[in-house]
């Protein structure tokens, strides 16, 4: 299983952001461990629900501070927040139904969408943010 972790080329230069980004990658982590353990569902279910609300949260904070500077890709990127909350709201409930379980394949997908939002769209943003201090 590839190990998707946190390292300072993800960093935004923006402090609240990037603790936010830390956690999620901690949340990941946490995640994996429990996957490589065998650990029951309910273990990971609530891995999965913190991830969830977390990310929700995260993703509330990062919209704030684009709200407060008038970002001009505001729509665009709050699209991929939604985006990606909507699949992974799918993935909570079809874990909680039974209907699925969760995968390296699935850890790899969140690993994968959050290392190239930070570097793509958060970049950008943080660009943003630091032009309008």
């Amino acid at each position: 299983m590839a190990t998707v972790q946190w390292s300072e080329t993800l960093s935004v230069g923006n402090a609240q952001i990037d603790d936010d980004h830390r956690q999620l990658f901690r949340l990941l982590d946490r995640l994996q461990l429990a996957m490589k353990q065998g650990k029951a569902n309910t273990v990971m279910g609530g891995i999965l629900d913190e991830l969830v609300g977390y990310t929700v949260t995260h993703f509330q904070r990062e919209e704030q501070f684009m709200r407060r500077i008038g970002y001009a890709d505001f729509a665009a990127h709050k699209s991929e927040h939604d985006k990606l909350i909507a699949q992974v709201q799918d993935l909570q409930a079809r874990f909680k139904s039974g209907a699925i379980t969760l995968s390296i394949s699935t850890h790899q997908f969140l690993g994968d969408w959050l290392n190239s939002h930070i570097m793509q769209s958060d970049m950008k943003l943080a660009r943003a943010l630091a032009s309008a201090a």
